[in-house]
Order: C-alpha cells, then structure tokens, then sequence
C-alpha cells in the first residue's frame, strides 16, 4: 500500500509544473511524505524496498527510465540521511529537521550526478536547489508529521529500527 500511495504522488506530481521554473526535475517530493512515514511506522528495510519500487515504477510508468539515473542514487543519499538522523538524532531533530535534511542531500546528490552525466560543472545551480530543499524539506516533513501523528499506534513496527 505504501508504494503505491508514493507511486500514485510520484505521477501525479509529474503533472505539475516544476518548484522551479529553471530546473525542469525540480519538484516537492510529495511520494517522500509515503517514505519518510514509512521508515517510521514500517522500519528501514521496508522504507529502502518502497524507494527503490516507487523510482522504478515511477519511471517506468512515467516513460522516463533515464529519470533512474538521477532519482536511485539521489533517493538512497537522502534516504539514508534521515535513517541516520531518525536512528541516533530523533530526540534532536524534528521529523520535519529530518525531511529538510534528506531534501538538502537529496539535491546535492541530484545536482552531482548531472554534473557527472553531462560532464560539466554545474554546482552553480546548488544555492538554488537548496533553496528548493527549504520548501521541499519542510512541507514534505510537516506533512508527515501529522500523518505519523494521527496514525494509531497499533499500526507502528514494534522495533522500528
């Protein structure tokens, strides 16, 4: 139920304009809200086999399997930020302080792997992508905040993590 709840976010999303209007990938990551619950209530292993369908899917049913090369390795750094951070920093940092994070590495992730693919420099687009992350981060992270707030317990892993 959770890949598909991101996956339906994840295309529906495509439909709308980009957060940026310079950067056509640049989107809220609402299907990050699914995730970020996810490695909460479910754990991380479960949180990692969501990401990874969801970017598969997403891709494949969005008709942009080059989109993989870009959402893999910038959703596993993100990923893995907030597992860390929610693991050994949860009293310290909010679940929306994680989401910020993830969607800080996230981009910087992004924005390495296109300097990589198209063999240029283009970190000159960082301040703006983390710019991005600000909004991102905090919505997607206040968003699940309350959807972990309001889900029962009963519906939470015993040993998370």
């Amino acid at each position: 139920m959770f890949t598909v709840a991101a996956l339906v976010l994840a295309l529906a999303e495509s439909l709308l304009p980009p957060l940026l209007p310079f950067a056509p990938g640049a989107k809220m990551g609402l299907c990050n809200v699914v995730t970020l619950v996810a490695l909460v209530l479910l754990g991380y292993a479960d949180a990692y086999l969501i990401l990874a369908l969801r970017c598969l899917l997403a891709s494949v049913f969005g008709g942009n399997l080059a989109a993989l090369m870009y959402s893999v390795p910038a959703g596993f750094a993100s990923l893995t930020v907030q597992v860390i951070l929610y693991r050994f920093a949860i009293k310290f940092v909010s679940i929306a302080g994680i989401s910020f994070l993830g969607a800080v590495t996230h981009n910087a992730v992004q924005v390495g792997v296109a300097s990589l693919i198209v063999q240029t420099n283009l970190t000159a687009m960082l301040p703006l992508m983390l710019a991005a992350s600000i909004i991102a981060g905090l919505a997607v992270g206040v968003a699940a905040f309350f959807a972990i707030k309001y889900i029962p317990q009963k519906f939470f892993v015993k040993e998370r993590i």
